[in-house]
Order: structure tokens, then C-alpha cells, then sequence
């Protein structure tokens, strides 16, 4: 009896609401299914086409995998039944569950590197990228998905450290990637051995010196400073940052006067691409004040023709950077204090006014996950609220 296949969502949802999409493996009426590794939300299913719809953000991506993986099926049968023998659905699941020696690099460029770029996320791409050209150095790029095994991470662990001279927090940031590929293995069947990171945990150092306390804020903010227009620029920026609701240094640098709308500063994240909306206190009004509203952007950091990419945005931060650490020279601070310690610094002050809502600092800050928050509260929290942000002003005064 001939083997079908057939594509469709499985009857389970997640907590997420979501359901896998399986590939049905039919034969006499009896049903074996494999797994795809994609998991979507029902809305966006086709059932008529056995598709994702366009509707999805990665529908292309997504789609172009789901056939894959019909052809991989697909291939294996027509080999079985060109070498003449009787196919039983069984012994066909059993040889296409055999562990693959699928290529490390090829499938982290495939299900992981792909999606992330077509979400836009270009500083995410390439910190990928950056890892796994390390691991092709470390490894070749011959390098096989089950060839990775706790040895082998140990290994390349200790080659960053000693070889690369990486700092222990940039190394447990390269290994999170390589975790995060083998997950995305594991979810495709691609990945036969036990997980590696099962055993490793990845450790990272502390940073609470790379933020402000409010009483170095307050020197921050107020210290006397030379006529010189970058050091009150530098300033400026970090300050509105920090009173901005924690935000982001590229977000703030490309902040157009169209983003005040109704009192409010209203943009786009640039590395989530999450709707923030902040209210302009007066703290934060003054120092937009300072800068011509005639122009597009409200800090003269770009004109208005100038190409806006990751590129320029991070060398204008550079510019930034460097000028915030001779404010804090002469405001006596000893800190390596960059613009996104502003947010730290938020994240941590924000931690006095403590209203146990993990939560609502998450979307203060437009974090896309709660874990990431976790890594700025040590073990406190807050609320958001327009008295809430009033109240922080009212610290540093």
C-alpha cells in the first residue's frame, strides 16, 4: 500500500495558543505524523491551501520549511520504493526518525539567522553571525549538529576565554546563541544526543556598577560644566533617556519632533519593534526645549538627508558615549558609564518605588520577554503610572 502525506495543524494548543504543524504519514487507513518544529497561532493557518497565510510575519519563511520537510519526507520514500521492497509505515517513520548529521552551520543560517533577519533585527543578526564565525574558526565549518556535545562547548568555552581574550560575560553570551540553535535542533528532531546545556549554566558578572545611584544622578544632572556643546549634548541625551522611561540610546537618537504627540512621546522600538508611549514630564520637556523643533530629528546627531542605519546610529552612540564620560569625570563619578546605563539606571531607581509588578516594568521598558526584565530588577519591581514617573522626577530634586 502506497504511503500519503498531508500537512495539518495538531489538535493540541499551547499556552501560548498555538498548535504544531505536523506532516500525517498515511498508509491503510493508519496515521503516523512528524513533527515540522513550527509552532503558530490557528488564525494563521490556511486550511484549504495546508499553508500559513501571509497575514504571519514569517509566512515565507515558515511556508519554505514546511515544504522542505514534505520533500525530505517525500525523498526518503521514493528511495524505498526504487529499491523494490515492501514499505511498511512503521519501519518508514523509524528510518526518517534516524539521527541526521545535518551541518550546524547551514541549519543555524536556515531557522534561526533567516528569520531574524527578516524580522529586521540587524544588531541580533549579526551577534549570530559573530558566534558562529568564532565556532567555524574553533570547529570548521564542517562542523556537524550532533557533533556538538558538552566536550566540544567546554572547549570552545575555554578557546574564547584564553585564545579570544572574550570577557566571561561576552562568553556566556556566545554560548547562549549556540544554546539557542540547539533548541531550535531539538524542536526539528534534528538533534538525537542529550542537550549539552542541560549541564552547563552560563554565568555572567555582575553589573550593578554600570548604573547610577540617585545621588550620582543629582551630580549627573547638575555638576557645572565647560562652554563645550558635546559634553551639555552627552548630557542631555543620557537625561532624557533616563526620564524617558529607561529608553533606548538608538531610539533616542533617531527621536523625531513628529514622535510628541499630545504631550506624549510616542515611537516605534527600533530592536523590538514594540509601540511605546511615554508621558513628557517636566524634566524631560526642558531639555527638549533646548534643541530647535524646526529640524526633523530633536537631537542634532543626524541631518536630515543622512542615511539612518544600525551603522550610524551606533557611531553616533560612540560620539555619545565618549562625551558622557567626561561629564562624569568632572561630576567626580568613577563608573565606565555609557547612554544605556541610563535605562539601568532607571530599571534600578525605579526599584525604591517598588510595587511588585514585574509586569508593568516589562512594558516600561518594551521588553519582549520577562526574563529579560528579571536581569535588571535583582529581585524588585514596579508599576507604571504618570505618578509613578513623576515620582522618580521628584528624586532627583
Amino acid at each position: 500500500m502506497d504511503i500519503h502525506f498531508n500537512i495539518e495543524l495538531d489538535n493540541y494548543t499551547n499556552k501560548k495558543g498555538e498548535k504544531s504543524v505536523f506532516i500525517r504519514c498515511t498508509q491503510n487507513r493508519k496515521h503516523k505524523r512528524v513533527n515540522v518544529g513550527i509552532q503558530i497561532n490557528p488564525k494563521y493557518w490556511d486550511e484549504t491551501q495546508k499553508c500559513i497565510t501571509k497575514r504571519h510575519k514569517l509566512h515565507k519563511e515558515y511556508n519554505a520549511a514546511i515544504q522542505q520537510k514534505m520533500l525530505e519526507l517525500q525523498k526518503v520514500y521514493l528511495s524505498q520504493l526504487n529499491s523494490g521492497e515492501f514499505i511498511e509505515l512503521p519501519s518508514f517513520i523509524q528510518t526518517i526518525q534516524k539521527p541526521q548529521s545535518q551541518n550546524f552551520f547551514d541549519f543555524a543560517y536556515k531557522y534561526k539567522l533567516e528569520p531574524i533577519k527578516s524580522n529586521k533585527k540587524l544588531g541580533t543578526y549579526r551577534r549570530y553571525e559573530a558566534v558562529l564565525n568564532k565556532l567555524k574558526e574553533f570547529a570548521g565549518k564542517s562542523l556537524t549538529l550532533n557533533q556538538m556535545d558538552y566536550t566540544l562547548i567546554r572547549e570552545f568555552e575555554q578557546y574564547l576565554l584564553n585564545e579570544k581574550k572574550n570577557s566571561r560575560d561576552t562568553v556566556s553570551s556566545n554560548l547562549s546563541v549556540i544554546r539557542t540553535i540547539i533548541n531550535e535542533a531539538e524542536k526539528h528532531s534534528l538533534f538525537s544526543r542529550k542537550n549539552p546545556f542541560n549541564n552547563i549554566s552560563l554565568k555572567y558578572t555582575n553589573n550593578s556598577k554600570n548604573k547610577l545611584t540617585i545621588e550620582e544622578l543629582k551630580r549627573f544632572n547638575s555638576v557645572e560644566l565647560p562652554d563645550i556643546q558635546s559634553l551639555h549634548l552627552a548630557r542631555d541625551f543620557f537625561m532624557a533617556c533616563f526620564y524617558a522611561a529607561g529608553t533606548r540610546a538608538g531610539d533616542m537618537a533617531t527621536m523625531k519632533w513628529s514622535n510628541i504627540k499630545a504631550g506624549n512621546l510616542v515611537f516605534t522600538q527600533i530592536k523590538t519593534g514594540m509601540a511605546m508611549n511615554f508621558p513628557i514630564l517636566g524634566d524631560l520637556e526642558q531639555i527638549f526645549s533646548k534643541y530647535d523643533n524646526s529640524t526633523l530629528y530633536i537631537f542634532p546627531l543626524f541631518k536630515e538627508n543622512e542615511i539612518v542605519d544600525e551603522r550610524s546610529i551606533n557611531t553616533k552612540i560612540t560620539y555619545i558615549n565618549k562625551y558622557i564620560k567626561e561629564v562624569c569625570k568632572y561630576a567626580g563619578i568613577l563608573k565606565k558609564i555609557s547612554s544605556h546605563c541610563a535605562r539601568h539606571s532607571f530599571s534600578d531607581i525605579s526599584l525604591s518605588l517598588n510595587q511588585n509588578d514585574i509586569f508593568g516594568l516589562r512594558d516600561m521598558l518594551g521588553h519582549t520577554s520577562v526574563k529579560t526584565t528579571e536581569g535588571y530588577l535583582q529581585n524588585r519591581n514596579y508599576g507604571q503610572s504618570k505618578d509613578y514617573l513623576q515620582s522618580i522626577e521628584n528624586l532627583l530634586k
